[in-house]
């Protein structure tokens, strides 16, 4: 993707206005060096859905699709075009970019406020039903708070919707890429019914390497395929 020179971004930008106040031209130059915004120099309707999220005190994400099919660095991409200070919570304990912070649950409550955390595919790697039912505990007590008292934006990324938590699923904004082959089959019947009728047909007979590079984006004011580069 190509991006439109600082110069062009202030004069095209300057009418845009969200929840009545005008969009600080820092953010904008940060959604254009992000790699999230559109190249045209001027903001789209996914552009202005991004802006919305990240002026957002808090926030929930949710970013499904199978194994392997860029869930992850999606994540990294989002929370670095938040720019809150940011942390991990993953069962793997993997290497992330330098940008964020490993945590374990039992240590969520150490989090500062105005940060974002990602729940990195915890449904898929917490096989011990016992630490499973914490995190469930867990995520069902945080997420009435992230928008008013904690003020997180929450990223979960998970194989399905059926996996995940049904507080998880009252989401500001969802990012889905293809779900395993068998998957749909358990899927919850409304996320089923939005692959089937607006997202299959983007990746169906799409390469590996196209589907992690992109996901299908939905939010209230905008929905459509859109392209991932990989974090800075």
């Amino acid at each position: 993707m190509t991006f439109p020179s600082p110069i062009e971004i202030l004069i095209k930008a300057a009418p845009y206005i969200i929840g009545g106040k005008q969009i600080d031209i820092a953010e904008i130059l940060g959604l254009a060096r992000s790699g999230m915004m559109s190249g045209e120099g001027v903001l789209d309707e996914k552009d202005i859905a991004l802006l919305t999220l990240k002026k957002k005190l808090g926030a929930v994400v949710v970013i499904l699709g199978t194994r392997d099919t860029g869930k992850t660095e999606l994540a990294y991409r989002v929370a670095e075009f938040l720019d809150k200070p940011t942390f991990a919570i993953s069962p793997e304990q993997k290497p992330h970019p330098t940008f964020i912070q490993n945590v374990k649950i039992v240590d969520m409550d150490k989090i500062p406020n105005n940060s974002t955390v990602i729940f990195d595919d915890l449904p898929v790697y917490a096989s011990n039903r016992d630490y499973n039912e914490s995190i469930v505990r867990a995520i069902e007590r945080i997420i009435p708070m992230v928008r008013h008292e904690r003020h997180w934006h929450l990223i979960f990324c998970s194989q399905s919707a059926a996996q995940a938590d049904k507080y998880v699923l009252d989401c500001d904004m969802a990012f889905l890429k293809p779900l395993g082959l068998l998957m749909e089959s358990i899927e919850r019947p409304g996320v089923g019914k939005i692959y089937k009728d607006k997202v299959n047909q983007w990746f169906q007979g799409k390469s590996e390497e196209f589907i992690k590079k992109h996901a299908y984006m939905l939010s209230r004011s905008f929905e459509g395929l859109i392209a991932i580069t990989k974090v800075s």
